[in-house]
């Protein structure tokens, strides 16, 4: 069965590719984790981990696809093409000490 994990916040490098932007992900509250997008990928790809974000109460599954340019990038069930789901979440925070999964 695959390990369930909210993702809260994702770092961007302000790339103008959409696709390119979102470089880490993470969530965890309690206990925080943090993964760069190539890993959370090959773990949604494997069928490890099954990720999410919350959207006004509902949950929505992340997907990881592949762009035109042969970019592989995650987005939300709700996102057409783009990640627009995904970038808008926040930053991580700077206070927290966030561990690899």
């Amino acid at each position: 069965m695959a390990q369930r994990a909210e993702i809260t916040c994702a770092a961007q490098n302000g790339r103008h590719s959409t696709y390119e932007r979102i470089t880490h992900i993470g969530g965890g509250g309690d206990k925080p984790w943090k993964l760069t997008i190539k890993e959370a990928i090959k773990l949604v790809d494997s069928g490890k981990w099954r990720f999410f974000v919350v959207r006004g109460d509902v949950e929505v599954k992340v997907e990881a696809q592949t762009s035109r340019t042969g970019c592989r990038y995650l987005k939300t069930a709700n996102d057409r093409n783009e990640p627009f789901d995904m970038l808008t979440l926040p930053d991580f925070p700077v206070s927290e000490t966030v561990e690899s999964a």
